[in-house]
């Protein structure tokens, strides 16, 4: 990805209750290093592929339709971007992936979808690719207005020739140039079409052995889908968790028997070879807990890591994003795994009960699934807008997260810091901004304080940092000068350009105004480099940070470096002030 910023900033904004007309307050006045917090990374491009994993086994019809409704909510959020719809790539596949040379109802192909793109008997997408692309053209001159239609461009079919399988149109609600490879019907009535698979599909679903096919390089079914400098949005839809077999003996339709070696040929093997919990006798009725994805020799289903480690190798994981609609899980009491609840099914067979029932559907846990939404999003909980229970209606507001979260890495938007910053806390004054409505001695120059560190080869086993110095700390000559504070003896006056092939360092740190910054008080840390960066690079900032009001009312101490102290300053004179 050419020419992009790419920067974490700490959060470690210190809260203060509200203070009392007495000035008395007991918080600390001096600020402490917090923990970094990602920011995303300023693409140079705005294209994006969206691969929807459907799942297409006999109960999926409710959430195969919602799902179709609700990537309405997606393109209308994505088409309220600054300039308007992205370039996409939209492909769909199955979860249906056979079971080997075990024939079972509904799973007799043997391999199934095979991760490849699917169409069914849709009419689009045309060009002989099974995906839908809408792009922008290239090359040409496009006038928009602010609610992103266009008033004049210079484009022709010419200009789609990077896209070769597509049609030069203009768009009938924007007037804006696309190539796309469908025609007849809107994005969204293209995509209904294409994620409507039908319930007839294996009942073993494999949605993650599944995404990796479909992702998979040598998979020449897909050829062109994944563009090597696009972001890439992965969805998973299905109302069973994983059951991504990597010993086809899972299979097995000659072991039906309670005692045989597998058990009785139900989705229950899924949960029993692929999670762990508490419990795990076949026979035990009631409730699991701690029920984590099995990693041991003895597990029938592929490790989690599998998919982890390829899809850091394929994508730089900054470019990544990963969601699922899905059964919903409950956190054992432990915090060390989840809940399951297994009962008996109508033929007194063991099976894993509904985690969610609905008119829209039921499910059961997907504890793979969520682990592995979990692990993508840098070991964390699961976030809101990456995981939704399948029984949940209208769709909606989930896709519209989605487009929300795709935005937010598409940008672009400055690398703005989360909290004024201890030594810099009126940007503006050293910058001759409007915002710098006081000068005093506390804030009359911008020397904030954060520690900078690239990271290079992000998420592969090359991994390196290097710490970036800030560029009031660079002389002319390329020696540090460490504490420096004099601007007139630092290169370019401690503000060289975002690219300077003069810099006469790799790469340095600065602080500058920036009006869209206002959480900060308009600050934004710059990274300044002599050359490009390089794919997968990744920047992490610590800065030290200090509230946003007076801390303390009787310490003869700016705290807030507002150029008010103690009872002079707002907070300190009535309670009602103090809030941040």
């Amino acid at each position: 990805m050419r020419g992009a910023k790419f920067l974490i900033v700490a959060a470690g904004l210190l809260l203060v209750p509200g203070c009392s007309y007495s000035g008395l307050k007991n918080a600390p006045p001096d600020a402490s290093w917090g923990e970094p917090v990602p920011i995303a990374p300023l693409p140079e491009n705005r294209d994006i592929d969206l691969l929807f994993v459907v799942d297409n086994s006999g109960s999926m019809a409710y959430g195969q339709t919602n799902a179709r409704v609700g990537f309405e909510a997606l393109t209308a959020s994505l088409s309220n971007m600054p300039a308007g719809l992205p370039n996409l790539h939209v492909g769909v596949t199955s979860t249906d992936l056979g079971t080997g040379m075990f024939q079972i109802t509904y799973c007799e192909e043997v391999g199934g979808d095979a991760g490849a793109l699917v169409k069914g008997n849709c009419t689009n997408p045309v060009g002989g690719k099974n995906y839908i692309i809408d792009v922008e053209p290239q090359s040409c001159e496009i006038s928009k207005d602010t609610n992103n239609t266009c008033s004049a461009h210079t484009c022709s079919q010419a200009n789609c020739a990077a896209e070769p399988t597509t049609m030069f149109v203009e768009d009938t609600a924007t007037g804006c140039p696309r190539c796309r490879n469908y025609d007849g019907g809107s994005l969204e009535e293209v995509f209904d079409c294409v994620a409507n698979l039908g319930t007839m599909g294996c009942g073993f679903e494999q949605p993650l052995e599944s995404m990796y096919k479909a992702l998979d390089p040598s998979n020449t079914a897909n050829t062109g889908f994944v563009r090597d400098n696009a972001f890439l949005a992965i969805i998973l839809i299905t109302d069973e968790d994983d059951c991504s077999g990597s010993n086809p003996q899972l299979y097995d339709n000659t072991q039906t028997d309670i005692n045989s070696t597998l058990g009785p040929l139900t989705s229950y093997r899924c949960f029993e070879f692929g999670i762990t919990c508490d419990i795990n006798s076949r026979t035990h009725l009631g409730a699991r807990r701690d029920c984590v994805p099995r990693e041991d020799a003895a597990a029938l289903l592929y490790p989690l890591s599998r998919y982890t480690q390829f899809l850091r190798a394929l994508k730089d994981p900054q470019m990544l994003i990963m969601a699922a609609i899905a059964g919903p899980v409950t956190p054992s009491p432990s915090g060390l795994g989840f809940d399951v609840e297994v009962g008996l099914d109508d033929q007194d067979q063991p099976e894993v009960q509904y985690s969610c029932a609905s008119g829209s559907g039921n499910a059961t846990p997907g504890i793979r699934i969520y682990n592995l939404i979990s692990d993508m999003n840098d070991g964390e909980e699961a976030p809101g807008w990456a995981y939704s229970p399948i029984c949940t209606a209208d769709q909606s507001g989930f896709f519209a997260g989605i487009g929300d979260k795709i935005k937010s890495v598409l940008g672009p938007r400055p690398s703005c810091i989360p909290a004024p910053l201890k030594g810099c806390a009126d940007v503006g004054v050293e910058f001759g901004s409007p915002q710098a409505a006081q000068t005093c001695a506390v804030n009359a120059q911008c020397l904030a304080q954060c520690q900078v560190t690239d990271v290079f080869d992000r998420g592969l086993p090359t991994e390196a940092e290097y710490a970036v110095p800030a560029c009031l700390e660079v002389m002319h000559d390329g020696v540090l000068l460490a504490g420096n504070t004099d601007r007139t003896l630092a290169y370019a006056a401690a503000h060289p350009a975002a690219r300077d092939v003069n810099l006469p360092v790799a790469a340095c740190w600065h602080v500058n105004y920036q009006e869209n910054c206002p959480g900060s008080n308009f600050a934004e840390l710059i990274i300044s480099r002599r050359t490009d960066p390089p794919p997968r690079l990744y920047s992490n900032a610590a800065c030290r940070q200090i509230s946003g009001v007076e801390q303390l009312c009787n310490d003869l101490q700016d705290n807030d470096e507002n150029c008010l102290v103690d009872l002079d300053d707002p907070c300190c004179q009535s309670p009602t002030n103090c809030a941040q």
